[in-house]
């Protein structure tokens, strides 16, 4: 009895030196993890922030910019990432000492408020070069069936139609029939105009103050201005003539209504 006490006791000291010694080899090797890891590193992106103040309206130039790491978490999205990107565009907004360059505050960005004059036309002082027209933003109405079906967007460059039911006795004083007859009259009036902004079917375009009162009275003179959608970097000149009965009949050779006697 006395032997099967002791080897019970005996039996509990092991079990109970075991149980202490896994505790202290899991105490060392935690405490030894936790001394031998690496902080876990923050993710950074590099970032094209201002140099100094930018004013509105002025030429970003390299010295304007440099190129920081930022933590990643708090990089806005739309965020440049290179100074190439920034260089030479021009500024819609103010932008201040360390702030982020988004393309938003600069000009030629769908996202950017647009520019009467364009980019590279403006000086370092944010006043037109000498020489340059005098432009201005004028806006026009057109539906969507005569906008490429609504695809003409800012920042496309379109070809202004224009076509009037033309009546002689309303324009000339003494016209000469039959030389001299109503007809409708089509014509491209303008080519390579950029579309600064839309807002449904009123489009905003450049173009000088001259253009911009002929625009005003065709537009007025209850004719239909047609917006023809060009291909990216298609700047070539359409070589259209107009458009009137003696011209599109020889080519469509449609039938013409003829009078009839009623008996």
């Amino acid at each position: 009895m006395e032997d099967r006490s002791r080897r019970r006791a005996r039996l509990v000291l092991i079990v109970g030196f075991l149980f202490a010694l896994l505790a202290a080899g899991g105490s060392f090797f935690y405490t030894s993890s936790a001394k031998t890891d690496a902080p876990v590193a923050i993710p950074t992106s590099d970032v094209v922030v201002a140099a100094r103040e930018i004013p509105a309206r002025t030429a970003v130039s390299a010295s304007d910019l440099k190129v920081v790491k930022m933590n990643t978490d708090v990089v806005p999205p739309a965020a440049l990432r290179d100074s190439k990107d920034v260089v030479g565009k021009v500024t819609v907004q103010s932008i201040g000492v360390g702030e982020p360059i988004l393309p938003s505050k600069l000009a030629g960005s769908a996202a950017a408020p647009f520019t009467v004059f364009p980019p590279e036309l403006i000086g370092a002082n944010g006043l037109p070069n000498p020489g340059t027209p005098a432009y201005r933003a004028m806006s026009i109405t057109v539906s969507d069936a005569q906008a490429a079906g609504g695809a003409v967007q800012p920042g496309d460059i379109v070809d202004l139609l224009y076509s009037l039911n033309f009546d002689p006795s309303k324009y000339f004083l003494n016209p000469i029939p039959p030389k001299n007859n109503a007809d409708t009259s089509a014509h491209i009036i303008l080519e390579r105009v950029p579309i600064l902004a839309r807002l449904g079917g009123v489009y905003t375009i450049r173009v000088d103050a001259t253009t911009a009162e002929r625009i005003a009275y065709v537009t007025a003179a209850g004719g239909q201005i047609q917006l023809l959608l060009r291909a990216p970097k298609d700047d070539r000149a359409s070589g259209a003539t107009g458009a009137t009965f003696k011209t599109v009949f020889p080519e469509f050779k449609f039938p013409v209504p003829e009078r009839i006697a009623i008996p």
